[in-house]
């Protein structure tokens, strides 16, 4: 899927989402329990299909598509699941906030995937599943003061994005062996 071409899609069906956030959160859900598809989807989305507009229904599915997308890619071999961001033509600083909304979005997922299914971890668990929820609150907290020199800047950019990258896969796969 495409980060702007669902940006596009909601802002033609005026809902006020933030498609990074939305992403980290479905991402943070999905790790921790299979939900349907459904209970994923946006308030303003998930409403009686009649008083929809066609736009909202486009986005709908298109959003459908995504939670299934991702789902499939945090279950590959390949590990070829890739947070949804701002593109690379974008500013280093829009990026950082792009990931930024990620991080925060993935830790309301996990919030809410914890509180809706009373999840318990073991001692290892937690303390890896842990660590890494911790850097993504730090990482959350990144604002657009936080790029002080976008050529210098590139290469960490990268490494935080790798991180983040693999800590999902990781909790995906941790939890997966828990519910196993």
């Amino acid at each position: 899927m495409n980060f702007e071409y669902i940006d596009q899609i909601r802002q033609k069906a005026g809902i006020s989402i933030d498609v990074s956030e939305y992403h980290g959160k479905i991402c943070a859900c999905l790790c921790f329990e299979n939900l349907e598809a459904e209970t994923l989807l946006p308030e303003e989305i998930n409403a009686d299909i009649s008083s929809l507009s066609s736009e909202t229904m486009k986005l709908k599915d298109i959003l459908l598509d995504l939670i299934a997308e991702t789902l499939e890619k945090l279950n590959d071999t390949e590990m070829t699941f890739y947070p949804l961001l701002s593109p690379d033509s974008e500013s280093l600083t829009n990026r950082t906030l792009s990931l930024s909304s990620w991080c925060a979005g993935f830790i309301d997922g996990v919030g809410l995937a914890v509180a809706q299914k009373n999840i318990s971890m073991n001692p290892a668990e937690q303390d890896i599943i842990g660590e890494i929820i911790e850097d993504f609150s730090q990482i959350s907290k990144l604002t657009s003061a936080s790029v002080m020199n976008e050529g210098g800047e590139e290469l960490a950019y990268m490494e935080v994005l790798e991180y983040v990258r693999v800590g999902a896969q990781l909790i995906f796969e941790e939890s997966k062996v828990t519910k196993s």
